[in-house]
């Protein structure tokens, strides 16, 4: 029994000086490996490791944060792949790579963009960020012009993209203007192309609607009646619908009959004038001009030379005009003279 007391104190101490030296030991290792290492992070995504990190819920904070933030153009953010995190001892001089790791998962996410896209036929020609520029950019090529008339179809579209291609307002007035006026030069092409048309059209049927004749002179000119018809009000009459005395001739005829110039000479207004209403004025030299008013088409231009042949217009009723009638003036050196004593 001496003997295992003995023993037992013996060991018991010999036990104590183990675990003191063990003890030591582990200390002394944890000293230096709390001097030496540091806990970290290692992340990985999709297999593919991308770096270490300190403090793991810092960074799924500012993820979640990223993840939530639709501000600007952005609809809606998906992540297509998940940080995976498995805590390691590093060494305590090594850098972490927090910025890298939010980047690579930044590049994972698919984000999805809402924009607004004006179209013209249906073909998208500019996309801008919000609906209220789109609607800016649609009034502000609308101004100005009937787009039912020249053929600009346009309109507005909600698009969801994931590639955000947008242009600034004023880089989208651009691009819209010069559609618009590729439009407008492309109307008036055809207009031009309808008017030379309709002259061409008229011109064949003068030939059954009247014959050209010299029945007068002045001033030299040869003169032949612009068109056929019944005159309604004389030279010099008063009318209640007139301010004054009536400075030419009206001769009634059908709505859309060729009127041709009295005499050859050159075009100096074309257009709409006032109680005229569509009106084309001929000079024919030596201060001698004549007027035809209340047209319904005119098919000259200013600058254009004319002969007796030439169809320049169709009888109308526009303007100050109570039926489809020519009024006809014969001006010298701006004085009006009667066309009844020269022509009809």
């Amino acid at each position: 029994m001496f003997i295992l007391l003995k023993w037992v104190k013996y060991y018991t101490k010999e036990i104590a000086k183990a675990l003191k030296v063990i003890s030591f030991g582990s200390v002394m290792i944890l000293t230096v490996v709390v001097i030496k290492y540091k806990p970290a992070y290692e992340v990985s995504l999709s297999g593919e490791k991308l770096g270490y990190i300190e403090n793991k819920d810092k960074i799924e904070l500012k993820i979640k944060k990223d993840r939530e933030d639709t501000s600007g153009n952005v609809a809606f953010k998906e992540q297509t792949a998940m940080p995976e995190y498995a805590l390691k001892l590093i060494n305590r001089d090594k850098q972490t790579q927090e910025k890298e790791v939010l980047m690579a998962v930044e590049d994972a996410t698919i984000i999805t963009y809402k924009t607004y896209a004006v179209t013209v036929d249906g073909m998208t020609q500019t996309t801008v960020s919000s609906e209220e520029e789109a609607k800016s950019i649609v009034d502000n090529i609308k101004a100005d012009v009937d787009e039912n008339v020249i053929g600009l179809n346009i309109g507005i579209i909600e698009q969801y993209t994931t590639d955000l291609n947008i242009q600034t307002q004023e880089e989208a007035n651009g691009i819209l203007n010069n559609i618009k006026v590729a439009k407008i030069i492309e109307y008036n092409a055809k207009q031009e192309e309808k008017r030379k048309a309709d002259v061409e059209k008229a011109k064949k049927k003068i030939i059954s609607n009247k014959t050209i004749t010299s029945v007068g002179t002045i001033a030299g000119v040869s003169l032949s009646r612009p068109v056929n018809g019944s005159i309604t009000s004389r030279y010099g009459s008063r009318s209640s619908i007139r301010s004054g005395a009536h400075t030419g001739l009206d001769i009634a005829t059908s709505s859309g009959t060729p009127i041709t110039p009295i005499a050859s000479g050159t075009v100096t207004y074309a257009g709409y004038k006032g109680s005229y209403g569509n009106l084309v004025i001929v000079s024919h030299g030596n201060g001698i001009e004549s007027y035809y008013a209340h047209c319904s088409k005119i098919y000259t231009a200013v600058g254009q030379t004319v002969d007796r042949n030439t169809v320049i217009s169709a009888v109308g009723s526009t303007g100050n005009s109570t039926g489809p009638h020519l009024h006809l003036e014969i001006r010298q050196n701006g004085n009006t003279l009667n066309p009844e004593n020269y022509l009809y």
